[in-house]
């Protein structure tokens, strides 16, 4: 808070009479970040032609954001702020959820995505494959990064539900590019 304080040229005084101590600036700072994220992964996806051009479109938003995450800051707040934490895991169990239940339902409709698929298997195993990211036993820091390791992820995801139109449409992307 001495730190925070001096960068804002306030005193500690001021700086407590918007904030009651580090976990709750902390936990304000997360619902602002989150509320953040919801309006550009909503921009992100409205105008989207079909339900890969919008899970591309939320990849690279995603991969933009990863690049600025110092992995410290994930464990601080894992470890730290617990509250913090919890806005974060029901920002993913809510909205993300929702965004990729939604994706998955559109693919289908599309043909883009396989029809045997359970978009709510699938939304809930993209929830939790978050989580491995940003898993230090499985990948650790000094050996992988966030950007890395989603850009994987995402791949493998995207080609286990593409169906033959899909793979085909994902093949013209590649060779356009």
């Amino acid at each position: 808070m001495d730190d925070l304080s001096r960068a804002l040229g306030a005193s500690k005084k001021t700086l407590y009479q918007f904030v009651t101590d580090k976990a709750d600036l902390v936990n304000r700072t997360m619902e602002n970040h989150l509320a953040l994220e919801q309006n550009q992964i909503a921009e992100a996806v409205k105008d989207a032609p079909n339900a890969i051009e919008e899970l591309l479109s939320i990849a690279r938003h995603v991969t933009s954001h990863l690049k600025g995450i110092n992995p410290a800051i994930v464990s601080d707040i894992q470890r730290y702020y617990p509250s913090a934490w919890q806005l974060f895991t029901d920002h993913k169990m809510n909205f993300v959820f929702n965004i990729f239940l939604n994706n998955l339902k559109r693919g289908v409709a599309e043909g883009l995505y396989r029809d045997d698929i359970n978009p709510d298997i699938l939304a809930k195993i993209y929830i939790a494959r978050m989580d491995l990211i940003i898993d230090q036993r499985l990948f650790p820091f000094s050996k992988y990064d966030f950007v890395s390791v989603y850009q994987e992820t995402l791949n493998y995801h995207l080609h286990g539900i593409a169906s033959a139109k899909g793979q085909a449409y994902l093949e013209k992307k590649k060779t356009s590019q």
